[in-house]
């Protein structure tokens, strides 16, 4: 209807063009046009300053100059010299404005002036209607879009989709360039998934806690919704220090379930396009309900690794502990295996109780850990059994090592309470392949030099 207007507004001044200017930040860009010239374009958009039609718009007041005579560079909508000789222009009230020029001289009055504002009125008029008639299609699209996001959740706990499906479809709704998910694993926070512009580079990444604004969200518990070109998106990175894009806009909800924070689900604009406000009731919904979702994975990850984990230590259950070095012996690869034997554990548990002894345990597993290194892999057998594989290494170090753990060992754990610190502990290494290639044989023999070299 906008381009019917347009082209009554030519026919009646049998103009040379005829156009509707609507401003969007500091310029203005054509929604409607009629014309002959083949210099006009109507993806051009032109600045407020320094043109006429942003006079026109700058002060509300329309301009008729009958006898044109300016630089046509001042209508900033022609691409070549056209040799205007009329020109008028009306503010419409919808923050734009109509033009009209011609290339005869004097073919704009008072009375033509009046009659352009009756269009431009009904412009306005049209243009709000549009608008409305716009909103309703759009709010129509978004309820299609909840009903079917919504719906997809079904398929989700079926495992017929993934949760990036229905990411894809909050990030269609959201007016977003990307979408993520971040998960807290061990006090960390990790992008766990993402879709959408630059996705890949973020995957996997780490979000340093206190110094990133996806940690706010989740340090905070709150949602986080900030405005285009925020300050805080200026003066803090939304993933970590050095990102190659900059976001602009940015929506944020946490993941939880009741109190408890399991990650964070954002959204993020990188352009001058903002985010949809009217789509936060949804995306709030979308992550309450991804939030069980994440909740299970973090559940279950967790329990997978509580399996695997000696409840007293820490350190890595025997028979996982038995895995690794099956596979290692397989692979080839050389490695020590220590044995560290609390030979008087039942005289702790006598005389301290049960929650002292556990305490011992997980000390000296903690030493052991310190002394091994963290790529040494930990278990306890049971009582006061403690095995470390060590990769690599030779056995001038493997004796330094041994003998670094007893005395840490009867330091840290025992001097303290006054045992008989010479007793309290004993060591032994095999290696991989020097003493066999049998899992059960480098035991043996780890625990034989044990109970020889152990102190007494």
């Amino acid at each position: 209807m906008i381009d019917h207007i347009s082209q009554l507004i030519f026919n009646v001044y049998e103009a040379f063009t005829v156009a509707l200017f609507l401003k969007e930040k500091e310029m203005l860009k054509c929604a409607s046009s009629v014309t002959f010239a083949t210099s006009f374009s109507k993806s051009r958009a032109i600045p407020v300053e320094s043109t006429l039609p942003g006079w026109a718009l700058k002060h509300n007041e329309p301009l008729i100059i009958p006898n044109f005579d300016k630089d046509e560079a001042t209508l900033g909508y022609y691409g070549a010299k056209e040799n205007i000789k009329s020109f008028m222009t009306y503010p419409v009230e919808t923050d734009g404005v109509i033009v009209v020029d011609s290339k005869k001289k004097y073919v704009f009055t008072d009375r033509e002036k009046k009659i352009l504002g009756s269009f431009a009125s009904i412009m306005h008029k049209e243009i709000e209607r549009e608008k409305r008639f716009q909103d309703m299609e759009d709010r129509i699209e978004d309820l299609a879009a909840e009903k079917r996001i919504m719906g997809m959740f079904s398929d989700l706990n079926a495992a017929k989709i993934s949760a990036r499906s229905i990411m894809s479809e909050a990030l269609a709704l959201s007016g977003a360039d990307f979408c993520f998910v971040g998960m807290e694993k061990g006090g960390r926070i990790f992008i766990y998934d993402a879709c959408g512009i630059a996705a890949k580079e973020y995957v996997k990444k780490e979000c340093p806690l206190r110094e990133s604004i996806v940690s706010l969200v989740m340090e905070g518990g709150g949602e986080l919704l900030l405005p285009h070109n925020s300050g805080y998106l200026r003066e803090k990175p939304l993933f970590f220090a050095g990102e190659s894009v900059r976001t602009r806009q940015f929506f944020g909800f946490p993941l939880m379930v009741e109190d408890f924070i399991v990650g964070v689900m954002g959204f993020g604009s990188l352009s001058d396009l903002s985010l949809k406000e009217g789509s936060i009731a949804l995306l709030r919904n979308v992550s309450s309900l991804l939030s069980l979702h994440y909740a299970y994975l973090w559940m279950r990850d967790h329990l997978e690794k509580v399996k695997e984990v000696e409840p007293v230590t820490g350190s890595i259950q025997f028979a996982t502990f038995l895995g690794i070095l099956e596979k290692m012996i397989k692979k080839g690869n050389r490695f020590y295996l220590l044995s560290v034997k609390l030979p008087h554990l039942h005289v702790y548990n006598k005389k301290m109780g049960f929650d002292y002894t556990n305490g011992v345990l997980a000390r000296v597993a903690k030493v052991i850990k310190y002394c091994a290194g963290n790529n040494a892999f930990i278990t306890r057998k049971g009582g006061g059994d403690f095995y470390a594989a060590v990769r690599g290494g030779d056995e001038v170090e493997i004796k330094n090592l041994t003998r670094i753990l007893n005395h840490t060992i009867r330091k840290r754990v025992f001097e303290e309470k006054a045992w008989d610190v010479d007793s309290a502990v004993e060591s032994g290494a095999a290696c991989f392949p020097e003493d066999g290639t049998e899992l059960w044989t480098l035991i043996e023999k780890s625990n034989m030099r044990r109970i020889k070299t152990g102190v007494h």
